[in-house]
């Protein structure tokens, strides 16, 4: 087999025959799970790109294997490994686990012939290309092009692309791109070159290596390269190609779009962007020829001439002409005004191919046939003419001719009518670099997606999470994944003093999460909240050391919420003169506050009334974590998680916190763990936030309890605010987005707003799906995404097996912090230490123990 390259330079493809081609990479935006408005605006994107389009463009969509070992050296890119010896054996772990995987991606591409620029300048490129393959065939090495003709074309390109709209962004391919597109379509499903990315060096030769890419044999339906066949086999059970080169026979099966329903609209006419959800991977290229509107219109002219003389030919028939010419007539005509609706409008001439392939012939048919019951329901139809297989191949070459067989399955359309077909929109999700969070699985295998838990503090933005699911969909698991990757990942190459950092408030009466905390890297203080609290957390002791203001903001801020004072009432007006006077004394604490408040009282009566409330609770045992002044201090600064152990602690319901009026009726072990609870976490929010040099986390799981209140909500509002200059986030959790951040409210909404990182998993409650789906910026009356959340996410159904159960856990949609939404499944991390602690259902538990 010879390619129809000649020579390669830059972004330039200069073909056999004599013409040169400019290849782009394009940047893919995701589709299926994004916005509805940004679906419109990649539309209108799209659409204005095809109306700038000339000549006979390509479009091309292939799906690169992805290494494992480029997958495992991203993940600890950014880790001091010396530092790191249990990440270092998950990486190793992780390498074992991708390598039993399909890991595949998606990349996409836009080729165009130049234009010659005059008759004499076709006629010498033409000259020049016979004259080389006329060397060749002589066995002499025929002439490269000249860098003047090189500098020449790679201008007319650029000034080409500086025309078009930049609603769709794209970047000239690189050498080493190019040469991967060739390689690919020769190996798919063997090994194959690895995705460049664009800052590899120049081809070494000036593009004399594409000659090794000539090494292949083609055969139409498959053959024997050892033994001769002496009877040929059946062409219809044989449509196939056959690839073979030095690193095997790909066996790789070809259609071709000849069918498209007659009217179609969004979201069933995107059936480019639908094969990236298929169950196995599928190239594709589109070639095009776009004829400008006016031109174009002539055609429809004498089509309706045609149609008239058609109709004229029933005029002595009573029955008439066929109903199909009058519907003809119509199509005609409304094609006719939209074509001249619009100067820059054209037509386009689409051509359509795919491929699919396997280990074996059978498998490379069988996709194939699956490919094509696949769409059978939407009228789109997928053909594979016999003894074209070969043909079909080559249209999916960059610098080839258009097959003739090609031409027979042309569809024309509109500029927003191939829009739709939303070609360029696969889906990406996570980060460049960062530890393995999840596969996303699309085009037929695996694709993992990182996540450095501290990429947004660097890039100026948040780092904070949000889970959102039902009871055992996995919420708590995936919460459990982002903390490990905190943890693991601290320590940074170059920064003695960096680590990662969790402090986590634990309300289970397992302690599911302190079990954690000690499972995973590095050192664990656990802090219990009840009658045998051995620290106090009394604000007036912790704080007075750093920050008086701050000391006195959390003092004031939980006796509000414990003694139901309000802060400009004569009672709060008094409490808060009583704390800054005790701040201003040496040795401030709750007792001397009560002490100051009694003095007070003699001339004061609300300062009296504070100080007698104050002795009531001081006399309760579980008020000790405050008010004992025996207690040392709680130094959170040693460990690098911290897990706060208030299982003791009762809370008040939701419903018991819905009105004021229920509010001031709540026992009294409520109300002091409702404040109590505050305090705990104002005190992670401080842990988290004191160093730079450290990225760390408070972890609020079933986080109502702590926006129930205003000072709570305004507490975690700070949190995120001011995490981004320390390096600090919040992972949060719960079943509603509304306990994360109250719709009606404006803090909640601004809470909401500062959360980049996103999880759904299942929510059967439809009412609860829609209010998710909103917070992650879908369209929450969207039926097909209500039923994926309610019913699609880690199916409850009865029908499946425990494996397969355990195949569909965490499964959830993520958008991540580029804003991207996709489907992703959380992977627990490759640690067994985590393995066996990180379920939440009884059975686990008993067997971890």
């Amino acid at each position: 087999m010879r390619l129809p390259i000649r020579h390669i330079a830059g972004n330039l493809v200069f073909t056999t025959h004599g013409t040169t081609w400019a290849i782009w990479r394009v940047a893919a935006t995701n589709y299926s799970h994004a916005p509805a408005t940004a679906k419109r605006r990649r539309l209108k994107a799209l659409e204005a790109l095809f109306k700038s389009l000339t000549g006979e463009p390509m479009l091309l969509s292939l799906c690169p294997q992805v290494d494992p070992i480029a997958v495992v050296r991203a993940m600890v890119a950014d880790v001091d490994m010396k530092r790191s010896p249990r990440y270092e054996r998950l990486g190793h772990a992780v390498l074992d686990q991708l390598q039993e995987m399909e890991l595949t991606g998606r990349t996409d591409w836009l080729a165009i012939p130049l234009p010659a620029l005059s008759r004499k300048d076709a006629a010498l490129a033409a000259f020049s290309a016979a004259r080389a393959e006329l060397a060749l065939q002589f066995g002499l090495m025929p002439a490269p092009i000249s860098m003047d003709e090189v500098n020449h074309r790679a201008e007319q390109a650029a000034r080409m692309q500086a025309q078009w709209p930049t609603g769709v962004s794209m970047r000239p391919a690189s050498e080493a791109e190019i040469l991967w597109i060739y390689g690919h379509s020769a190996r798919r499903g063997l090994t194959e070159p690895f995705l460049p990315d664009g800052t590899e060096p120049a081809v070494r030769g000036r593009g004399r290596t594409v000659a090794a890419l000539g090494e292949t044999l083609l055969a139409e339906g498959g053959a024997d390269f050892t033994e001769r066949r002496l009877v040929p086999g059946n062409p219809f059970d044989r449509r196939y190609v056959q690839v073979s080169s030095e690193w095997g026979d790909s066996y790789q099966a070809l259609l071709a779009l000849s069918e498209m329903p007659e009217a179609f609209a969004l979201p069933g006419a995107a059936y480019l962007q639908q094969l990236d959800d298929l169950a196995y991977p599928v190239d594709w290229a589109a070639r095009l020829v776009i004829t400008p509107g006016a031109k174009a219109e002539a055609k429809t002219r004498k089509r309706a001439r045609h149609l008239r003389a058609q109709a004229a030919e029933y005029e002595g028939d009573p029955a008439g002409p066929p109903a199909q010419i009058a519907k003809n007539e119509a199509d005609n005509d409304e094609y006719r005004d939209r074509l001249m609706s619009s100067a820059r409008e054209v037509e386009i001439r689409a051509m359509v191919t795919l491929a699919v392939w396997g280990t074996t012939p059978d498998q490379a048919q069988d996709r194939a046939a699956a490919l094509a019951s696949d769409f059978g329901a939407t009228d789109y139809t997928f053909a594979r003419p016999v003894g074209e297989q070969t043909s079909l191949w080559h249209a999916m070459l960059p610098g080839s001719r258009t097959p003739s067989v090609m031409t027979g399955y042309a569809q024309y359309l509109l500029a927003r009518d191939f829009a739709m077909a939303m070609p360029w929109c696969g889906s990406q999700l996570g980060d460049e670099r960062g530890g393995l969070f999840g596969l996303q699985l699309a085009s037929g295998g695996a694709r993992p997606v990182l996540v450095d838990p501290a990429r947004g503090p660097r890039q100026n933005a948040s780092a904070s999470m949000a889970f959102i699911g039902e009871l055992g969909a996995g919420k708590s698991v995936g919460l459990k994944s982002a903390v490990y990757n905190v943890l693991a990942r601290g320590h940074l190459p170059g920064k003695p003093n960096s680590r990662g950092r969790a402090v986590i408030v634990d309300r289970t009466k397992e302690e599911e999460w302190a079990r954690f905390a000690n499972a995973c890297p590095g050192t664990t203080q656990t802090v219990r909240i009840d009658q045998t609290a051995e620290v106090s957390l009394d604000p007036l002791r912790l704080y007075v050391k750093d920050s008086p203001k701050v000391a006195a903001r959390f003092c004031e801020s939980f006796l509000t919420l414990l003694l139901g004072v309000k802060p400009m009432d004569l009672e709060g007006v008094a409490l808060s003169e009583a704390v800054q006077a005790v701040l201003d004394r040496p040795g401030p604490s709750m007792p001397a506050l009560i002490d100051e408040l009694a003095r007070r009282g003699e001339q004061d009566v609300p300062a009296r009334n504070l100080a007698r409330k104050l002795r009531a609770v001081a006399r309760k045992d579980l008020a000790a974590v405050v008010f004992d002044e025996t207690l040392p201090v709680v130094d959170t600064a040693r460990a690098d998680s911290v897990v706060f152990l208030v299982n003791s602690l009762a809370l008040p319901k939701k419903s018991e916190l819905a009105s004021d009026h229920r509010i001031e009726r709540l026992e009294f072990e409520k109300v002091l763990g409702r404040a109590l609870m505050y305090l705990i976490a104002a005190v992670a929010r401080e842990t988290v936030m004191k160093s730079k040099d450290e990225f760390g986390v408070a972890v609020f799981d079933e986080c109502w309890w702590l926006t129930s209140s205003d000072e709570g909500l305004e507490l975690l509002l700070e949190l995120m605010r001011d995490g981004r200059k320390h390096n600090a986030g919040a992972y949060v959790g719960s079943h509603d987005p509304d306990d994360i951040g109250p719709a009606e409210s404006e803090k909640g909404a601004i809470i909401r707003g500062l959360i980049p990182h996103r999880l759904l998993f299942r929510q059967t409650t439809r009412s609860l799906a829609g209010r998710a789906l909103e917070f992650l910026g879908l369209d929450a009356a969207d039926a097909e995404l209500l039923d994926l959340v309610t019913a699609g996410l880690s199916p409850l159904d009865p029908d499946l097996t425990d494996e397969e159960r355990a195949a569909r856990a965490g499964e959830c949609l993520y958008r991540d912090l580029a804003g991207r939404i996709g489907l992703m499944k959380v992977l627990i991390p490759a640690d067994e230490a985590i393995r066996r602690v990180i379920h939440t259902t009884p059975s686990d538990y008993r067997a971890a123990a």
